[in-house]
Parts: C-alpha cells; structure tokens; sequence
C-alpha cells in the first residue's frame, strides 16, 4: 500500500468517527452535561464539513480550496459559543474581541481570495486555519488559568479536555504555517504530511467520541 493509499484510507475514518461520535450524543442526548451537548453538535458540523469537502472537491468546483475558510470559520465560532457559554466563567472582554476579530479576518481572507484576487494555487497561502487555532490556543489558556486559579471542582473535570485542545490545536497550527510549500511541492514529502495531520485529526475526534461515550454512560448509571 503506497503513503497516498494510505492517507486516503484514513480520510475516509475521519468522517466515520464523526458520524459516531454525533449518533452516540444523540443516543445518550438525555444524560449528557451540557458540554458534551455541544461537542454531540460538534461532532455533527464537522461532518458536515467533511460532507461539503466532497462536494465543493468532486462536484461543484473541482477543488476543495474554499472548505478550509468555511472549516476554520465555523470551527471558530462553535469553540466561542463553547468557551463563552459552557467553560469560561468570567467574561474576558478583550478575548471575546479577538475572537470575533479573527472570524472577521477569516471572511476578509476568504472574499479576497476567492472573489476579489481569484484563486491562484501556486499562491495559495491562507492563514484561516492559523488565526482559527490561534483564537481557540488562547481561549483554552484562559480557561486552564481561570481552573487552576479558582480550584473549582466541578471546573476540573473539563480540564482534560481543555488540554487536549490545547494539544491539538497547537499541532494542527504546525501542520497549516507551511501550506502553501506543502499543496505544491513535487517530490512527495507533502503526502506524508498530510498523513500525519489526518492522523491527528482522528486521534483527536475519537477522543472526543469516547469523551461522549463515557459522560453519556456515567450520567445514566
């Protein structure tokens, strides 16, 4: 099996745990604390995603370009409404600002590449996906110091997760400040990075599948 094969292979996994991590919210609807609530609707448009992926990529445009502004937006705005309403408990005026600045940024980039400049591939150097995981860094860092500061036990419990955002969310930053050298560069190095971001993806969507699981389980026994 060539890199290409196999990175295909596991592209097709990511949707899949998606798909089950919204069919097992939704199964344990009932139990679930509100956080896991929101990462069931997670689960749900990052399907979506993968869904509207194919369909701009093989039906209506002939690439997938555009998906990684419409990803990253609507990735940023889920994690505002997720930190603002259900993690941070105090109100973090600056933050919220920077959030909505960086969703405001994400738009201004996608207008000016694909209406305003058109789509140069060759030229293709988003920052989207970085500002998206910058915003989100920062909201994660504001809640860790806002657990560790108030030593709130029912606060702990998200603290796992918060770290796993923090991990990925870091990484995936590193795999995205390169984009343009990796979509085209010739000699094949690129398929094994996109093998390794696929891979983190999937770690890190069926973690939060399993995180859903067991707060669904706990919650009904």
């Amino acid at each position: 099996m060539t890199v290409i094969e196999f990175s295909k292979l596991l592209a097709n996994l990511s949707p899949l745990i998606s798909c089950i991590g919204m069919v097992t919210g939704y199964m344990f609807r009932k139990h679930l604390n509100p956080v896991y609530k929101s990462l069931t609707v997670y689960c749900a448009l990052m399907l979506l995603m993968e869904l509207l992926n194919n369909l701009f990529g093989y039906v209506l445009l002939g690439n997938n370009m555009i998906m990684l502004h419409i990803y990253s937006l609507t990735e940023l705005a889920f994690m505002l409404y997720l930190f603002k309403k259900h993690l941070l408990r105090q109100r973090h005026i600056a933050l919220t600002l920077l959030g909505f600045a960086g969703l405001t940024y994400i738009v201004a980039e996608m207008l000016l590449i694909f209406v305003f400049e058109g789509l140069d591939v060759k030229q293709f150097q988003p920052y989207a996906k970085v500002v998206d995981n910058f915003v989100i860094i920062l909201f994660t860092l504001a809640f860790l110091n806002e657990t560790m500061a108030s030593f709130r036990e029912k606060q702990w419990g998200n603290l796992r997760l918060a770290m796993v955002f923090l991990a990925f969310f870091t990484l995936n930053t590193l795999f995205f400040l390169p984009f343009n050298f990796m979509v085209n560069e010739g000699s094949g190095i690129k398929f094994y990075f996109w093998t390794g971001h696929i891979v983190l993806v999937i770690c890190y969507y069926l973690y939060i599948t399993l995180e859903i699981w067991k707060n669904g389980r706990t919650q009904m026994l």
